[in-house]
Order: structure tokens, then C-alpha cells, then sequence
């Protein structure tokens, strides 16, 4: 009995060891560091449906795509590894390598690396990646923004195909920086102008909304939502959240039942409103080859970032709850609503946006226009008119059919009235 016990208290002493061992360079969780991710890798199940969307096509930006292939020649992003260094070079006529080191040791202090959900580690390698992709985005913003200054002296300035793929790799969840480094790097330039302002006009293609948020964007993917939600006239960000809303009666079934479709001249399309009347006010929203890359990357950063609004799920997913067919699709380019849209890849791409996607609480503007729809749709003269509708005059052969019907049913009352009044008339002689 007494050899088991000392056996006992030997492995408890040992697992003790190893298990002190294991956690001796552990921190414990550190809630201001958990505050400050904002940079994500897409979660499998979402990436798994469009992973194109979410993967840089042109240049690696931050740890998540960062290229190791070195060897490679004929590798774009190699090509563009070269082309990040040249601009770093370029950087540094504006400043001095003394005070970048200075600045990229306090930046290192601030621990910049707790920005991105997966745990790195700062080391001279880090620093060096954060380092060189932070001035090759200044640097490319400095160059577009004076590009007269640059069209003879820069290749890349005469390659607007290639700018253009840069700048939506710029804008994907998994190759960010954050907005904070690039502003204190922007700032050893001298340059009077604002790197926020900077930022806008180079984005402003991509952007949905036309306004300036109120603080600095922690990074490109949260400024194209930032610009949304500033943009907003009806202050979303501040409603409080309901409940989760899971059906809405499609465009073609509301307008069946006597709905309108209205433009809203708001200028950030997330401004939805409902009159008691029937009206659905809705901006106009522009779709581009480009619109579900950007849709899919803000919706994903949403998913994984606690704080955000959930404004565009929210969006779309009220545009899937419409948007059925093309024959919905068809009912807001009518109405100038959707404008550039093929009714087929329209409606495609929102039947799948929010595949994989847990569908959010909707906030208390967003649920009460639902439940508006649905209870306008289910008013019973509402409902039996749509059902009219669409039973007898939503196909040209069905309004045919019931056209020529209906003609067939008047021309025989008149015969039978003609008749009549024949008979009348010939009784009439008879007495």
C-alpha cells in the first residue's frame, strides 16, 4: 500500500512539472488584446463557397498571404515583392531610415501584432513584413494621388488593369495592415494632407458610401462599411437589436398585392424605409463585376468581429428575402432601384451571398420594415388581389388567356342581352 502511494505522489510531481512546463511562456488572456483584433482569416465554411473572393490576386498584404516562395520568377506576387522594395526606396526620399526604425519600434511596442485574430509573434521578420508593405501602400497612394508627377517615371502608374487589382486585393479581409501603422508611417512624409483623406479619393470607385466616418477605420475592409454607415441618414449603428427575422414575401409577391417600389435619393443604400401607404423606399444600388468580392468581405468581417453593426448581413439578407427570381431582380431595375444588374447573375448572387453566413438579430428599423412587408402582404385584401394577380395576369399568356376570357364572357352577355331585348321587342308586336 505504501509503494502505491509513493508511486501516486511521484506522478503527481511529474504531471505538476510537465504541466508547469507547458504553460511557462503562456500569457493569460488579455481583454485589451482581444479588443483590438480586427484583422480575421475567413472561417472555412464561408471561404469554402468563393474562395477566389476572399484571396489576393495581385500582391500579399500582412502574415496571412505572405509569399515564401522566393525562388520563383514567374510568381506575380514575387514580381510584386520586388516592386514593394523599390517603393520602399521611394519612401524613404520623403523621410530618413533613422526615424522609420523609431517609428516601427514604437509601433512594435504598442503590440500591432494583437490587431490579427491568429496569434503572431513580433519578431524582425514581422516587423520587416509590416514595414515594407505599410510603405508600398503609402507610397503607391502618394504616387496615384500625384500620378501626372509619375506617368513617365512609374510602370505601374501606365497599368490602370493591374492598379485596379491592387486595389480590390487592398480591400480583402485577410490582407490588411492596420489603419493606425500606415497613418503614423503617412505622417514621417511631412505631408500636410490627411492619410484618411488620401485614402477616400484613392478608394472612392470602390466605395459605397461618399461620406467621411467619424474616426480612422481600423483597417481598408472596415472603412468601405465605415463609409456606408456614415453615409446612413436613419443612424443604424445606434438602434438597438431585435430579434431574428426569418421570412419576407419576394418583390414580385408584394407587388402582386399592390406594394410600391419607390427610389430613396438617401445616398447610402442601406437606408431602407416603409411607408403605411405601401411604399418600399429603397437607394439605388449599383452592381458592378466587383460588387460580390466587396459584399462578401464585409459581410465575413461582420461574422467574425463582435463589435460591428451587422449592417450589411442585415442588408442582404433583406435583398435575398426579395430577390427570388429574375422576375424580382427585373421589379427593382424597373423601378431604377438596381442599376447595371444582369436579373440572372443578380439574383444568383444574392440567393448565395449569405450561404454559410449565420443570419444576424436585425436591428429595430430593419425588423419593423420586415414585419411591415409581411403584414401588408398578408392583409386579406392584400393577399386575395395578389393571389388574383398571380393565378390570371403574371404571364403575357396567362393575361392573354384571361384577356380573351373575359372578352369571351362579355361578348356572350351582350349576345344574351341582345336576345332578349329581341324577344321583348317581338312579344311586344305579337300583343
Amino acid at each position: 500500500m505504501g509503494g502505491r502511494s509513493r508511486d501516486l505522489a511521484g506522478e503527481i510531481q511529474s504531471l505538476e512539472r510537465e504541466w508547469t512546463e507547458m504553460l511557462q511562456d503562456v500569457k493569460p488572456p488579455d481583454m485589451d488584446e482581444f479588443h483590438r483584433q480586427c484583422i480575421y482569416r475567413v472561417p472555412p465554411n464561408i471561404r469554402e463557397y468563393n474562395p477566389k473572393a476572399y484571396t489576393p490576386q495581385i500582391v500579399s498584404i500582412g502574415p496571412y498571404h505572405k509569399v515564401r516562395d522566393v525562388g520563383k520568377e514567374d510568381n506575380i506576387f514575387q514580381s510584386m515583392e520586388t516592386l514593394k522594395l523599390k517603393y520602399l526606396k521611394g519612401f524613404l526620399d520623403r523621410t530618413n531610415m533613422r526615424d522609420l526604425v523609431v517609428k516601427m519600434k514604437e509601433l512594435e511596442e504598442s503590440n500591432i501584432q494583437s490587431c490579427y485574430a491568429e496569434t503572431i509573434e513580433s519578431n524582425d521578420d514581422f516587423l520587416k513584413m509590416i514595414l515594407v508593405d505599410a510603405c508600398f501602400i503609402i507610397e503607391l497612394f502618394l504616387r496615384w494621388h500625384r500620378h501626372s508627377d509619375w506617368k513617365g517615371k512609374d510602370r505601374l502608374m501606365q497599368k490602370p488593369r493591374m492598379l485596379g487589382y491592387i486595389e480590390l486585393d487592398l480591400l480583402l479581409l485577410e490582407n490588411q495592415l492596420p489603419f493606425c501603422v500606415l497613418d503614423e508611417l503617412h505622417k514621417l512624409t511631412g505631408m500636410n494632407e490627411n492619410f484618411l483623406d488620401i485614402t477616400l479619393k484613392y478608394f472612392e470607385s470602390r466605395l459605397f458610401g461618399n461620406m467621411r466616418p467619424e474616426e480612422s477605420p481600423k483597417h481598408f475592409t472596415d472603412l468601405l462599411i465605415s463609409t456606408i454607415i456614415s453615409s446612413s441618414k436613419l443612424g443604424l449603428e445606434k438602434l438597438e437589436r431585435c430579434k431574428e427575422v426569418k421570412h419576407v414575401y419576394s418583390a414580385s409577391q408584394l407587388m402582386e398585392a399592390g406594394l410600391k417600389f419607390e427610389v430613396n435619393p438617401n445616398t447610402s443604400f442601406v437606408d431602407l424605409t416603409y411607408s403605411k401607404y405601401g411604399v418600399l423606399s429603397m437607394p439605388i444600388l449599383n452592381i458592378h463585376d466587383n460588387t460580390e468580392l466587396l459584399f462578401r468581405n464585409m459581410m465575413a468581417y461582420e461574422h467574425c468581429h463582435l463589435s460591428t453593426t451587422n449592417i450589411i448581413t442585415q442588408y442582404v439578407v433583406i435583398l435575398d428575402f426579395l430577390i427570388n427570381t429574375e422576375e424580382d431582380v427585373n421589379i427593382l431595375v424597373e423601378n431604377k432601384i438596381i442599376v447595371n444588374g444582369d436579373a440572372n447573375k443578380v439574383a444568383t448572387m444574392f440567393n448565395n451571398l449569405t450561404s454559410q453566413l449565420s443570419i444576424p438579430d436585425f436591428n429595430s428599423h430593419y425588423f419593423s420594415i420586415c414585419n411591415s412587408l409581411n403584414e401588408f402582404y398578408e392583409n386579406p385584401r392584400n393577399k386575395y388581389k395578389a393571389i388574383f394577380i398571380h393565378e390570371y395576369f403574371n404571364t403575357p399568356w396567362k393575361i392573354a388567356s384571361t384577356t380573351a376570357a373575359i372578352m369571351l364572357l362579355l361578348l356572350t352577355f351582350i349576345q344574351t342581352v341582345i336576345n332578349e331585348m329581341d324577344r321583348y321587342v317581338k312579344n311586344k308586336k305579337v300583343s
